[in-house]
């Protein structure tokens, strides 16, 4: 059985944009912050509606990446569901969302929800354009166990905070 030039083409695309998603949590929960910046585009945008938060362009998502390691160290994001829709070089994606925070007396969930995701292939590689995050539950990281990792957490990311 024979498959098209087509079709392996968009079967690669969405193995890259798969490790890029990959890439994108191993940074943060592992890496630089200068790293999980480098998964978006230059002009990207990640945001997350219900706290009116967004950060655009490289300085400010290096900076939103600094503050969450900073107030939220040891978080492991997984991803899972992913869902992906080719338009040439560009795509949209959804997947599932499960952070958790490794304490030391035990693993936290902090949030589940979703993402829903804008990408562009800029000619070397396929990089996040726009990133939203959405959250099952409204008070996601804000009570429990995590909560005074929170506070300090949505104190920094205040200057993202936009109406």
């Amino acid at each position: 059985m024979g498959r098209s030039a087509e079709y392996l083409e968009a079967a690669a695309d969405r193995v890259m944009i798969q490790d890029l998603l990959a890439r994108y949590a191993w940074e943060i929960d592992h890496g630089t912050p200068e790293g999980f910046a480098a998964t978006f585009s230059p002009d990207g945008v990640f945001g997350i509606p219900a706290l009116s938060l967004r950060a655009e362009g490289t300085a400010e998502i290096t900076g939103f990446a600094r503050a969450l390691q900073r107030t939220m160290p040891n978080l492991h994001h997984v991803m899972t569901n992913v869902a992906i829709d080719l338009e040439g070089d560009r795509a949209r994606g959804r997947c599932e969302l499960n952070e958790f925070m490794a304490l030391p007396d035990a693993i936290i969930p902090n949030v589940q929800g979703w993402y829903e995701d804008a990408y562009i292939f800029d000619g070397a590689a396929w990089r996040i354009q726009q990133r939203r995050t959405f959250f099952s539950d409204s008070a996601a990281g804000a009570t429990g166990p995590l909560a005074e990792f929170s506070a300090a957490f949505f104190s920094a990311i205040a200057k993202y905070q936009r109406d």
